[in-house]
């Protein structure tokens, strides 16, 4: 089992390796595809167990319905695409793929420290990320707009990695009452901020803040301080309308705000048109028009990317794994059922990660990329076990 164990932190270390493609028997493929089956595979070999699994699934069966509704979706919607080659590598890279590492992830690992290794890989994986991006930086290599994208296609992509491994290490650096800890987490956390501020992306500052507004009030709200939390309702409110003014005042983000509003209607229209199966994974620029000159693979929207590319069933699926998660991570905050590593609240810090996953996909696709969809399923996977079940 330590095989597997390490090989989930290899992976979880290892997620921006997506972008070393190659082609195997002609099946294009990429490092960390590989690093999963090699996973999955072991894990068949050494850690199947027929018992355990059946017992995950007696447990957790809302969480498995609303998976088998996802996959069902994106299925469908892949088996009637015009285009099966490309939708196929999208169904098998962004929704397969993670879901074989998450079935390994939440049958490997159980314990506090486990879970604290993985906090600390995606960590040091941002870290090194936002080292290679600064040299970027220093050496001005932007983009044509001036932002900082790395080793990535695009500063929005760069944006939607880092973003949720910061308000990862926020909370442990908020949370950790050894200050011998405190301090490479505080350095750590800066290098990731300033990362994030020459992306200039305007949708992952205004998912950070409301994650931190809604991971001060749940933290607030276990020592029933109700004037306070309502004093932060209304600073964040206050925050958020200020930024998104002062962002859409301005002429990128007015041009910005206009491409995606075409954007999100053409996704409307389409979804109108195929409201069951949607259309085919991969295939949204095909019926989007002309306008704007840039390629458009997604609609902008993390709800409207579910809806056209898993149909009405993948989209149910989404929001019934998402009511799922938010009641057990209440249950584990506010009742104190769930694991704690040292001073660190589970629960807490993941609800922030997945507050930040959902405002940021109001204007992008923060779960269609094959890091993301990983770290997307990671999310639930640690959700799944910090809760403390009854033996």
């Amino acid at each position: 089992m330590k095989t597997l164990e390490w090989g989930i932190y290899l992976i979880v270390f290892c997620l921006p390796l997506y972008l070393v493609r190659f082609s195997i028997l002609g099946i294009p493929t990429t490092v960390l595809e590989v690093l999963i089956y090699v996973l999955f595979i072991l894990w068949l070999i050494k850690g199947f167990k027929f018992g355990e699994i059946k017992k995950l699934l007696f447990t957790h069966y809302p969480l498995f319905i609303a998976i088998l509704l996802i996959l069902i979706g994106v299925s469908t919607a892949t088996f009637y695409s015009w285009n099966l080659g490309t939708s196929l590598g999208i169904w098998k890279a962004w929704f397969i793929d993670p879901i074989l590492f998450f079935i390994v992830f939440i049958s490997t690992i159980k314990k506090p420290e486990q879970i604290a290794r993985v906090f600390y890989c995606l960590i040091c994986s941002g870290l090194m990320v936002s080292i290679i991006s600064l040299i970027y930086l220093i050496q001005g290599k932007l983009d044509g707009q001036g932002r900082l994208q790395g080793f990535y296609n695009s500063p929005n992509y760069l944006a939607m990695y880092l973003a949720p491994v910061l308000i990862i290490g926020l909370g442990m650096l908020f949370l950790e009452k050894d200050y011998l800890l405190r301090r490479p987490l505080f350095i750590i956390n800066l290098f990731l901020i300033i990362v994030l501020f020459f992306t200039k992306s305007f949708g992952a500052w205004l998912g950070i803040i409301g994650a931190l507004i809604l991971g001060t009030i749940i933290y607030l709200s276990k020592r029933k301080n109700k004037k306070i939390i309502w004093g932060v309702i209304c600073l964040g409110l206050l925050i958020i309308l200020i930024f998104g003014l002062l962002k859409i005042n301005s002429i990128p983000g007015r041009l910005s705000l206009s491409s995606r509003l075409i954007i999100w209607q053409r996704a409307w229209e389409s979804f109108i048109t195929h409201p069951i199966i949607g259309i085919g994974p991969g295939t949204f620029s095909d019926y989007f028009p002309s306008y704007p000159l840039w390629g458009v693979p997604q609609p902008h929207n993390l709800y409207l990317a579910f809806l056209l590319q898993t149909g009405i069933f993948g989209f149910i699926g989404l929001i019934w794994l998402l009511i799922w998660f938010f009641r057990r991570g209440f249950k584990s905050v506010i009742g104190g059922k769930g694991l704690v590593i040292g001073t660190w609240d589970l629960g807490l810090i993941l609800m922030s990660v997945m507050v930040y996953i959902l405002i940021h996909g109001l204007v992008d696709t923060t779960y269609w990329k094959n890091d993301l969809s990983i770290f997307f399923w990671l999310v639930i996977g640690i959700m799944t076990i910090i809760k403390k079940e009854p033996q």
